[in-house]
Order: C-alpha cells, then sequence, then structure tokens
C-alpha cells in the first residue's frame, strides 16, 4: 500500500517566555524581549521540531510558510526556532509578518495580572461582587473584545486553508507554521473548528509551548485540533491512515 502524502498542517508555537510571561501579566503591545531560559528553550525547541532526522517532527522541505506575530519575543522566537538549519534552507523559506496574529489588544489592561484587573473593575463598580470579569465574555477596556478578534483571525485562517487547499489540489506536503501569543492561539484553535470566542474554551499553551491543528479525511472544509500524533519514530513504513 501506497502512504497518502501527509495532510496539511498548523503547527503553532507561542514565544518562549519573557519576564511579563513568567509573572502572569497581560502581554500584547508591550515589546519585551525573552528571557535568557527562553532563549534557550526556544533554541532547543527549535532542534527537536525542525531538521531532516527520522525523530524530527517537521521536514523542511515541507515547511510552505511560517507566519509570525509582528512583536519582539515571537519574532525572536522565529530566529531561535530556524537557528540550526543551514543557511541555504532558511533563504528558501516563505516567512511572513502577520498583524492579524498578534496577541489580544489589552488596552487598559497591559502589564495587570488577571486578579488585579478583577479587582480594578470591583472597585470601580464595573462589574458587581457576584460577577468576575472574563476576557472572553467581557474583552477589555480600550481594548479589543471577542467579536474584533474573531475578525481578524477569521480572515487569517481563511488565508492558511487557500495554502493548504493548493497543496492538496497538487498532492503536496503543506505545513505551515504559527508564532504568536497564549490567548491568540488559544483564539486561533477555537476559530480553527469554528467555536465562538466569547466563552472561555478551556484551553491553555505554555510559553515556548507547540500544537498541531489539520483537517480529517484530507479535506479542508474538515479543520480539526488534532489532539495528539503518534510518537516519530525511525521506522521504515509510515501510516497512512490519518
Amino acid at each position: 500500500m501506497t502512504a497518502k502524502t501527509p495532510c496539511p498542517r498548523v503547527i503553532f508555537i507561542r514565544h518562549g517566555q519573557t519576564e511579563w510571561s513568567k509573572s502572569g501579566q497581560h502581554t500584547s503591545r508591550t515589546d519585551i524581549p525573552l528571557t535568557e531560559f527562553g532563549i534557550k528553550q526556544m533554541r532547543n525547541t527549535g532542534k527537536a521540531l525542525i531538521g531532516n532526522s527520522p525523530l524530527n517532527m517537521i521536514k523542511p522541505q515541507n515547511l510552505t510558510h511560517i507566519f509570525v506575530s509582528p512583536r519582539k519575543r515571537a519574532q525572536q522566537t522565529c530566529e531561535l526556532i530556524l537557528e540550526s538549519l543551514d543557511e541555504n534552507c532558511k533563504n528558501l523559506l516563505k516567512i511572513e509578518t502577520d498583524q492579524n496574529i498578534r496577541e489580544w489588544e489589552y488596552g487598559d489592561y497591559e502589564g495587570l495580572k488577571t486578579q488585579e484587573i478583577r479587582d480594578s473593575r470591583h472597585k470601580r463598580k464595573i462589574d458587581p461582587p457576584t460577577r468576575t470579569w472574563n476576557i472572553w465574555r467581557d474583552g477589555c477596556e480600550n481594548g479589543e473584545n471577542y467579536l474584533d478578534v474573531t475578525e481578524r483571525l477569521d480572515e487569517f485562517i481563511k488565508k492558511i486553508q487557500a495554502i493548504h487547499a493548493k497543496s492538496l489540489e497538487e498532492d503536496k506536503p503543506s505545513d505551515v507554521i504559527v508564532i504568536a501569543h497564549g490567548h491568540i492561539l488559544r483564539c486561533l484553535v477555537t476559530r480553527w473548528v469554528r467555536k465562538e470566542l466569547n466563552k472561555d474554551p478551556m484551553l491553555m499553551i505554555d510559553a515556548g509551548g507547540v500544537g498541531v491543528l489539520s483537517y480529517q479525511h484530507h479535506n479542508v472544509d474538515e479543520p480539526s485540533i488534532y489532539l495528539a500524533g503518534a510518537f516519530t519514530v525511525p521506522v521504515e513504513e509510515e501510516g497512512a491512515d490519518v
């Protein structure tokens, strides 16, 4: 039996650790770099993630696009995960900065921790004592709400799915890397499977975390969350059942 061409995938990566991701402060426009730990974290992630070893998850020749948030911490993460690739390989990559995957605009809540936001809203009587602020339902003062985020992410998803539709038509593999932020990536996953953003999707992703989106039945009209794949092991025969 001949193995199918691998189904197109989105491999999404949250930027490495920053001082504010470490402390739990909401970080949108504030352009802070990775910590020393974050640098080591993403350099090692890149070595494990991309390469021609049978143990690498992404083969460079299958990597058709990389989309990166404009923020420094995401741009730095992109450089680090590609660092171990040779220059000829890097020169062939299509890397694009995309404003639509910048972090949720936190407005007045920039730099604050969740409890500080909730306490402030209670103190100013925006929320009654029995109501707790929730970014998904309530949005951010002088920032974005879920409808704003939905609009820009839906535009971004259309762009990715057009790339994948072409690869399926041509029977070619297509891995797309997306490097962005904690809230916006949880929103991306939620909108990928066409769920509304006005409720907490109950998803988590650590700084430096990696996840995968794909399609059922090799069909771009059946977007799915890739919960977990088989471990990559050096075997001679590839599976064809996905």
